[in-house]
């Protein structure tokens, strides 16, 4: 979800600055690419182990929700072309799931405000796999059993490279989504790099 349907990677960058550098004294900007992908449970383990971050866990946890439902409610936008690329997929018969270590609550947000409930077939959250999120596998394996497809005849479709780690570890074929927000990420573990959804229409679909 976050960074290929939706750009609050983008909105999280923009709004965590002053948010982590109340909790944290060494976060720089320069360091958002590191946390792309990651869980929020995920995220106060290792803002623990890497930046000294003394706040409790159920604190933490409480203000990146408020966080996250302003982003979600208000500042994000709908990927550029999802809508057509979505209808020209089950067009072709095929199935779409949603594979994201967001918490259900943020999934929902996103999928509820801008109409996306029925379009998947499967939705799998970091809630269906506490500790156990990107870059671990078991969020696609758990979304390719929901679909009932085997992850070697599913493509994955991910704008991170914690996000391309799980997939491949999963064993799915991987596209790289460049959204113009994401130049800093290395997707060279991806079978293919597109442009937007434009791009990934051309290339999965003719």
């Amino acid at each position: 979800m976050d960074g290929v349907i939706v750009d609050s990677e983008h909105q999280w960058m923009l709004a965590e600055g002053p948010f982590l550098r109340g909790l944290v004294d060494r976060w720089e900007r320069s360091d958002h690419h590191k946390a792309v992908g990651m869980s929020v449970a995920d995220l106060y383990d290792w803002l623990s182990r890497h930046y000294g971050l003394k706040v409790e866990r159920e604190d933490f946890l409480a203000r990146c929700e408020l966080l996250a439902c302003d982003i979600y409610r208000h500042r994000v936008h709908l990927a550029r072309g999802l809508r057509p690329f979505i209808r020209a997929v089950h067009a072709r018969g095929l199935a779409l799931g949603l594979a994201s270590s967001s918490p259900r609550s943020w999934v929902n947000l996103v999928l509820c405000r801008f109409g996306l409930t029925e379009e998947f077939e499967a939705v799998v959250t970091g809630d269906d796999a506490p500790g156990r999120t990107k870059p671990a596998p078991d969020i696609y394996q758990l979304a390719a059993r929901r679909l009932d497809a085997r992850p070697q005849d599913c493509l994955a479709v991910e704008d991170s490279a914690i996000g391309l780690r799980a997939a491949r570890a999963a064993g799915m074929a991987c596209v790289g989504l460049r959204s113009g927000l994401n130049d800093e990420q290395d997707l060279t573990q991806a079978d293919w790099q597109v442009q937007g959804f434009a791009g990934l229409r051309r290339l999965a679909l003719g």
